[in-house]
């Protein structure tokens, strides 16, 4: 079978400046980020805060992943982000994989054993001696401790990597999806486990509640309308790799997440 492609096209350039660039020596650590003009250069596409502590540890969790336009091999890419005492740091994303069009995914993980970090923050991309900003087009980007998921306008269906996993022989999936006026819709799995000379097809079941700490849950949908989507399947014992994709169905239309048109692939963590 062939590769599933991307149905909903990802639409960047959301913002339109004159000045989107800074100097790399800004002599004023506490610069206003929401000052900022918003770049066609960088874009949050995920974000992600939930409270994962339990009785023994105390765990904070933020993720981010972030798209860029690949300008210069050499580059850095960052949150820049408010904490309690008022400060602004940055926090490094690593590179994940290039895409079509000549861009590149970043991705980061922070996980604090106190609230280190408020609500606010925007994305710095550093490369050919300027600083690109998505900072929500001046607004910044704002997220309680334990929100869960935010997905960029343009993003309709998210699989959230972080949660999905194969083990022995089941397979859990979990997904981000976007609730459409007012319509949770449906989402399955589409997965092969011998590349693709067969599929199966699996649909999600919707999670009101999700947990991620000892006493910590994730409600959907949440304040930017997303709703939490998960299944678990089993596969055969000798099956050691999944490929896979997801569609999300609703109000009469279809919203891919295949990877960026690649498909996912995951292996057995035995």
């Amino acid at each position: 079978m062939k590769k599933i492609y991307l149905v909903l096209v990802t639409v960047l350039g959301l913002y339109s400046c004159t000045n989107d660039t800074d100097n790399l020596d800004l002599a004023n650590e506490g610069v206003e980020v929401a000052a900022k003009n918003s770049s066609t250069n960088v874009k949050l596409l995920r974000a992600w805060t939930s409270n994962s502590s339990s009785p023994v540890e105390q765990r904070f969790v933020r993720r981010f992943v972030v798209k860029v336009k690949n300008l210069s091999y050499q580059k850095q890419v960052a949150i820049r982000h408010a904490t309690y005492n008022g400060d602004w740091v940055d926090i490094p994303l690593t590179f994940q994989q290039s895409v079509g069009d000549d861009e590149e995914i970043w991705v980061g993980e922070v996980t604090p054993d106190t609230q280190y970090y408020s609500d606010s923050f925007a994305v710095k991309y550093t490369v050919n001696g300027k600083t690109y900003w998505d900072n929500n087009n001046g607004s910044n980007y704002s997220m309680p401790v334990n929100i869960g998921a935010y997905l960029a306008p343009e993003v309709e269906v998210s699989v959230d990597t972080y949660y999905t996993r194969f083990t022995g022989s089941y397979f859990a999936i979990n997904v981000d999806a976007r609730r459409n006026y007012g319509s949770a819709g449906s989402v399955e799995v589409i997965y092969t486990t011998d590349n693709w000379a067969t599929t199966q097809r699996t649909s999600l079941s919707y999670q009101r509640y999700f947990r991620v700490g000892y006493a910590h849950y994730i409600q959907s949908p949440n304040q930017f309308d997303i709703d939490k989507w998960e299944t678990s399947v089993q596969v055969g014992p000798n099956v050691n790799a999944i490929e896979y994709a997801v569609v999300y169905k609703v109000n009469g239309q279809e919203y891919w997440d295949n990877n960026f048109g690649g498909n996912y692939t995951i292996n057995s963590s035995n």
